[in-house]
């Protein structure tokens, strides 16, 4: 029995009949997630179950810190930092001139070396090194690599040029030998090679120096031999007479292109000559076409006025009176003949008009075979004339071209020769300037413990250990989904929120009223006044569908049941309405002890014959209200309730009582309360806020559907800061 009892009453939630009816049971549909209330997830559902269980998760977790911090600080590991020092130039140290400082230009430089030092490559080459192979870090790590990617830090304090290679380790002598092998790798593999890339970039430059030099020498040697050769050092006689051979040989190389030209285009008209004559050849002629050159043909029109004149004379000959068979086979044999002979005309002209276009394409072919001819003669004068034009230069100014020529490629080769030696110069400088990565110390063992570390462990312990039991309290609570409000039970069960009462502890309900304080008095007029409004509701529901036969109960134990059953059944009586209050919870009797009464006789003894119901029944002080106290039943309850005689037992209760009010058991917990289904009209469902869960009610309401039972509503019985301003009237 909840000795706490039930806001002041609400006004009943509407919301569409939940169940229907399957082969004469009512069926209770299940909660979807669109139909949750929003309370149950999210923040509201958190701050829900933190003010249930609030006070408890911050002690333990008060107390698992307390636990934690100190256990941490005395037994945890010393950590030791090696720390490896760089100095980056912002920008590089030239000997000649000093070049601008671009900040975002140092900021991608500073992060590729970051990326460089922690790259697999410059990692796995660190780990070569012999000297790591007896480190026990390294042998407790399946990924060496992993674990010093992950735990290799690069930074630059300030955001000034020093760059900072630290490692964290349990042991100083290896966190700095693992620092110092990949500063090594790091210099080895990346700051040592970009600077050997130079020296073979330098390399490079020499090789092609000295071979555009040794090149330089032969061509200036040519020349002075084709000079000498000439006889002459007139280079402008020379470069007049070249010239005019090759503006010659110029000429005829332009004509001989136009002709070439000329009988390609020949070519391909030819081919598409030849290719429209084969089509023609293959072409037959359409009838419409054939229809027109019969019109135009004498011959034709002349039959086809003859046939034209034999059909009008046979149709006359129809039309008379006395057709002649001789003179109808005289005109037949006449329209016959007309009709070959002007096929035969047809087939004539169409052989002619094949034959004229044939021999129209093949005549096309073969002017254009004439002119291609013409064409391939003049081309071959061209290249006759193109041969000659080129001796004839060649026999005076091919040495003239040939030195012109030397000469080009000699100031060809001088430019590249300069362009060489200046990268040269510059490479050469570049080299003797002072390096843009500078290593300012190596890594030592560092000869004392991090001591912000151990506290920094401490602290995440103590931290880890407050939140650990307020998250596991918190989500523990809100996955059991309790009520947190009135608003939250019809959303998440169906049900409709008949009243919700005020959480009262029990000495206000035994008090009288002269000894209650005005708080605990309003409060007590508010939980009467709500039990009042549902008992109304009862008597009207009785009108109407005889609803008398009314059963408080629950989805399990101590959500209130008995009390509120006691009070409606005493609220009922005060209406001068014979009122009998039931205890069926046969397992946890609790009506005779709240109301001060015998155990037996009761229900017990009333099924089992042990005692007649006028003994049973017991009187109370208040007026036409009734009790059946539970009795006392051992452990066959079941029995009990099933031995025949509950349905006589109903009848003669509703003979005597105008309403009964039935204490049952829980619903989930056993079966008891199911063998009274079918001997009630209705059912008041407790909802205890905080303690109630929407699961449990709607497992319970799907329980009664599976007996045809349909629950009146819910009754919740809530504490907290709800606003009673609209009782003080009472």
């Amino acid at each position: 029995m909840t000795t706490d009892m039930p806001v002041p009453e609400s006004q009943p939630t509407s919301v569409p009949a939940p169940r229907q009816p399957v082969n004469g049971e009512l069926v209770w549909p299940t909660e979807t997630a669109a139909d949750a209330h929003p309370t149950h997830s999210g923040v509201g559902a958190y701050l829900h179950a933190f003010r249930r269980r609030g006070l408890v998760a911050v002690f333990l977790g008060l107390l698992l810190a307390a636990v934690a911090a100190p256990v941490v600080w005395t037994t945890g590991q010393p950590s030791y930092t090696a720390t490896a020092a760089f100095h980056i130039a912002s920008r590089e140290a030239t000997i000649l001139f000093a070049a601008d400082r671009d900040v975002a230009t140092f900021d991608i430089y500073k992060s590729t070396q970051r990326q460089y030092l922690t790259s697999r490559y410059v990692l796995i080459a660190a780990l070569r090194d012999a000297e790591l192979a007896d480190l026990s870090t390294l042998h407790e790590e399946p990924d060496p690599v992993g674990w010093l990617a992950r735990n290799v830090r690069v930074n630059f304090p300030g955001d000034a040029e020093i760059m900072h290679v630290s490692l964290r380790g349990d042991d100083p002598a290896e966190a700095a030998a693992l620092v110092n092998a990949v500063i090594d790798a790091y210099l080895t593999e990346i700051v040592d090679v970009e600077q050997g890339r130079r020296r073979e970039r330098l390399n490079d430059l020499e090789q092609i120096h000295s071979e555009k030099e040794s090149e330089l020498r032969t061509k200036r040697s040519q020349l002075k031999q084709l000079a000498e050769q000439l006889g002459s050092s007139d280079r402008d006689a020379l470069n007049l007479r070249a010239q005019l051979a090759m503006q010659q040989f110029a000429a005829f190389r332009g004509e001989l292109s136009k002709v070439q030209m000329q009988l390609m285009r020949m070519r391909g008209e030819l081919q598409t000559r030849e290719n429209a004559l084969e089509r023609a050849e293959q072409l037959e002629l359409s009838e419409e076409s054939l229809d027109r050159a019969l019109a135009a043909d004498m011959l034709g029109t002349h039959l086809q006025r003859d046939l034209d004149d034999v059909i009008e004379r046979q149709a006359r000959l129809q039309d008379s009176p006395f057709p002649s068979e001789e003179d109808q086979r005289h005109f037949e044999r006449q329209e016959n003949r007309l009709r070959e002979q002007l096929e035969t005309r047809r087939d004539e002209l169409r052989e002619n008009r094949m034959r004229r276009t044939i021999n129209a394409k093949r005549l096309e072919v073969q002017q254009l075979r004439q002119e291609m001819a013409l064409v391939t003669q003049q081309e071959e004068q061209l290249m006759a004339e193109v041969v000659r034009a080129r001796e004839h230069a060649e026999s005076f100014g091919g040495s003239s071209i040939d030195i012109e020529m030397l000469r080009s490629e000699i100031e060809l080769v001088e430019g590249t020769l300069r362009t060489v030696a200046q990268e040269r110069e510059k490479l050469l400088i570049a080299l003797r300037n002072r390096p843009r990565i500078n290593l300012i110390h190596r890594a030592t063992p560092p000869a004392a413990p991090d001591g912000d570390n151990q506290a920094q462990k401490a602290v995440m312990a103590g931290l880890a250990g407050f939140a650990l039991p307020i998250v596991l309290l918190l989500w523990w609570d809100v996955r059991r989904r309790r009520v947190n409000s009135p608003d939250e039970v019809s959303p998440g069960t169906g049900l409709n929120v008949l009243a919700g009462l005020p959480l009262l502890p029990p000495r206000l309900l035994r008090d009288s009223s002269t000894r209650l304080s005005p708080r605990h008095r309003r409060l007590r007029d508010v939980f009467d006044e709500t039990i009042d409004g549902i008992a109304v509701r009862l008597l009207h529901l009785a009108e109407r569908d005889t609803m008398r036969v009314i059963l408080v109960s629950s989805a399990v134990s101590g959500e209130g049941k008995t009390t509120i059953a006691t009070q409606l059944a005493v609220a009922l009586a005060r209406t001068a309405h014979r009122t009998l209050l039931v205890d069926f919870d046969l397992r946890r009797p609790a009506i005779h002890q709240l109301l001060d009464l015998p155990l037996e006789p009761g229900v017990t003894e009333a099924l089992y014959g042990h005692a007649p119901l006028d003994e049973a029944l017991q009187s109370s002080e208040i007026e036409h209200l009734g009790i059946l106290t539970a009795g006392r039943g051992g452990s066959g309850h079941l029995g009990v309730l099933s031995n025949g005689n509950l349905g006589s037992l109903f009848e003669h209760l509703r003979e005597r009582f105008e309403f009964i009010v039935i204490d049952g058991s829980p619903i989930l917990p056993v079966a008891d309360t199911r063998l009274l289904c079918r001997h009630i009209d209705g059912v008041l469902m407790c909802v205890l806020r905080d303690v109630s869960s929407v699961p449990d009610i709607q497992a319970a309401c799907q329980v009664l559907a599976g007996f045809a039972v349909e629950p009146l509503g819910a009754i919740v019985t809530a504490s907290g800061s709800s606003d009673y301003r609209h009782y003080r009237y009472a």
